[in-house]
């Protein structure tokens, strides 16, 4: 029964690997689906039958991707339940994979008065950390993905990924879906699923959410400009978002000049481990690549070759600019800026 209809035991739902959702990207083959905000509130974890995503304009965050935002959601919800299990069981080391091959390794160190706290007071911290780190982890794939797919890696081998990495709407969509998660596994009361759904609307309310009707003026406007070709494997990304909230702390959203004149970004600030000092709890976390492309990124901050693993706090920040040159090599300075 757990695995025709698993969405009907809330107990165990968290613990299933975060299912892949198909992007909404510009110049799909199949067209680029604008739907409203209420065809897009319900959140199905593993159903995509009762689901719908596809891409909403809003005023205050852009363009929205769904499928970002629901899978990046639920890799935070998947890993903050993992990582709680490990933290009851006083791990010191652990490791997980997520969707991508990359493997992931965690060291903890925990306050020295840990084994003195009361089970009540372990118990509170656990949730409050293992949240944190959840949405700071995955976050990191988010970027991960976004990194591997630039330099050739696909999840569906007839499709290749490299046409929609950091496009403008992709990081803005993912960060906001860890904080969704987040906020939904602090909740208490109700399943997941349906908290979900409540902060969705809430959230869309918040960023200004728009019409197809609008969704399709603004695709109108930045046709030509931000990208070209109606083909998807003919598709020019001429424009790029490499904002991930390394520099500032925070993703701002591109927004289409022209459309919801009067409104300013909502801007959402990048997941990090900051609040797990309050409790003495100190984490590093390093990545070893196992895709096919891992050893054009590795060279990239070891040109020697002499390691076989990544810290995304030191590294990514590297990896990034790398890509960044690439593309104002390709494209030019205006690749990175959104402007018509």
């Amino acid at each position: 029964i757990f695995f025709i209809f698993p969405y009907l035991m809330p107990n165990c739902e968290i613990w299933a690997k975060p299912r892949l959702r198909k992007g909404s990207y510009f110049g799909s083959i199949m067209g680029l689906d604008l739907p409203t905000a209420e065809q897009v509130k319900n959140h199905h974890r593993y159903d995509s039958i009762f689901e719908r995503n596809g891409m909403l304009y809003t005023c205050r965050g852009g363009f929205i991707d769904m499928g970002h935002l629901r899978e990046s959601a639920d890799r935070t919800a998947y890993l903050s339940t993992l990582i709680s299990g490990y933290l009851v069981e006083g791990k010191t080391e652990f490791s997980f994979r997520i969707v991508e091959p990359a493997k992931y390794f965690v060291k903890v160190k925990y306050p020295q008065n840990w084994n003195e706290l009361s089970e009540d007071k372990k118990q509170a911290i656990i949730k409050d950390a293992s949240i944190s780190m959840g949405q700071y982890f995955a976050h990191i794939t988010t970027i991960w993905h976004e990194t591997i797919t630039w330099f050739g890696f696909s999840s569906n081998l007839a499709f290749p990924e490299n046409v929609s990495s950091f496009s403008w709407e992709d990081s803005y969509s993912d960060i906001l879906g860890t904080h969704l998660a987040a906020k939904a596994l602090r909740k208490n009361g109700h399943t997941y699923e349906l908290l979900m759904d409540k902060l969705i609307t809430e959230e869309l309310q918040s960023l200004e959410v728009q019409s197809p009707d609008v969704a399709k003026q603004a695709v109108k406007m930045i046709k030509g400009k931000w990208y070209s070709g109606g083909f998807y494997f003919a598709v020019d990304m001429k424009k790029r978002n490499f904002d991930v909230g390394f520099d500032d702390g925070f993703v701002t959203p591109w927004l289409v000049p022209g459309i919801c004149e009067n409104s300013n970004p909502k801007l959402c600030p990048a997941p990090n481990l900051k609040s797990l000092s309050k409790y003495g709890i100190a984490v590093k976390l390093e990545i070893e690549p196992r895709e096919l492309e891992k050893n054009k990124i590795l060279r990239i901050v070891y040109p020697n070759g002499n390691s076989k693993t990544l810290e995304p706090a030191r590294d990514f920040p590297i990896i990034i600019e790398h890509i960044r040159q690439d593309a104002i090599g390709s494209h030019g300075p205006a690749v990175e800026l959104p402007t018509l």
